[in-house]
């Protein structure tokens, strides 16, 4: 294949005391309004908790999605109310980096509304064939005011927000819809796959294998084609629900990565135990050169009948070398940065009109 690369103080004159005074001043009118916030917020929370638990009657899924939204406002209230009562007065710097924070996160909601986020995408490559084998998924923000958003920088946010998983939903359905555009452009049968993140939260909630089957089945996607990346500290989770999930994952036909392979803390006694398709090595091995490193996981994958992904690959002395190892898969710059779907498109175009 052809190997495309896209490079997308002066002192103050305020009498010491009127300034003391002051402060003293606003530091009341903030534990007022703390109070008078929490007050409300709280009562308003435990309402919702007794909605949440079903002692008030059953909701449907739009209740319990609208009941979602709210406790997340009433949360988001009360963080607010604790940072007015005490946030020091004399930190001018974290004030504006609290504020920045609080409008990242109403931003968030904004953005979603106006479908700001959009997908790129970035090349799987079968060292074998040297073609395309299937796509990494990875959401962008294309913010009005500032521009691009680092995904680093927002997806902490939607976490500790609870939007993460209505985004986590969106990527997935969008994912899945683009690769059954491109299965059905190209005339696909088992050669293109879609890989798609899931955060530790997204796989901590119960409803979370039941929604990627209503996705595959609103886009008419085959399970097989969807792989999951899932972080090792969330292989790590041994909450009933994460294995719940996990399971069930499973049993659909969905295929399970474990994502940045080699920099977390998962037992290798373990690992034989988690129902993985795929290791997927941190680009951090293959950028720094830690080939013997890398030479044990596939020995590792071997035993355990799992396929392996290296990311990072950035020159043509990673990609032989990583061939010579009998890496079955690299994904990385030299081949593509992360594109839109338009660009995906053409590459896929370049692969099929070269058979």
């Amino acid at each position: 294949m052809t190997l495309i690369k896209i490079t997308p103080a002066t002192q103050s004159t305020v009498d010491p005391n009127l300034e003391e005074t002051s402060t003293d001043s606003l530091e009341n009118i903030n534990q007022l309004i703390s109070h008078e916030l929490r007050t409300p917020i709280t009562s308003i929370q435990a309402a919702l908790r007794l909605l949440e638990t079903g002692q008030l009657g059953a909701l449907s899924g739009k209740g319990q999605r609208l009941l979602e939204i709210a406790l997340n406002n009433t949360n988001r209230l009360l963080r607010l109310s604790q940072v007015l009562e005490n946030q020091p007065l004399n930190s001018p710097i974290s004030s504006v980096e609290v504020i920045e924070r609080f409008r990242l996160e109403k931003e968030l909601h904004k953005g979603l509304k106006q479908q700001e986020f959009i997908l790129f995408y970035q090349p799987i490559i079968c060292n074998t064939s040297t073609r395309i084998a299937g796509f990494e998924a990875l959401i962008r923000w294309r913010h009005p005011r500032r521009g691009w958003v680092a995904p680093v920088e927002f997806i902490p946010v939607a976490e500790e927000t609870g939007l993460i998983q209505v985004i986590g939903d969106w990527v997935l359905q969008e994912a899945c819809q683009q690769l059954e555009i491109w299965q059905n452009q190209f005339d696909l049968d088992s050669s293109l796959n879609m890989s798609v993140n899931v955060s530790t939260l997204q796989l901590s909630d119960p409803q979370l294998s039941q929604r990627v089957q209503q996705i595959l089945q609103d886009t008419h996607l085959n399970p097989h084609f969807l792989q999951l990346e899932i972080t090792e500290s969330a292989f790590l989770d041994n909450s009933p629900t994460a294995i719940a999930n996990l399971e069930n994952l499973k049993q659909q036909g969905v295929r399970l990565h474990i994502d940045d392979f080699g920099t977390g803390y998962s037992s290798l006694a373990r690992l034989q135990d988690w129902p993985i398709d795929v290791l997927k090595i941190d680009n951090s091995f293959v950028r720094s050169g830690k080939w013997k490193m890398i030479e044990a996981i596939l020995m590792l994958a071997h035993s355990l009948n799992v396929e392996v992904i290296a990311e990072g690959v950035e020159t043509q002395q990673h990609w032989l070398q990583l061939q010579q190892l009998g890496c079955p898969y690299s994904q990385g710059y030299l081949f593509s940065r992360p594109v839109d779907s338009q660009t995906a498109t053409s590459l896929l175009s370049q692969q099929f009109s070269s058979n």
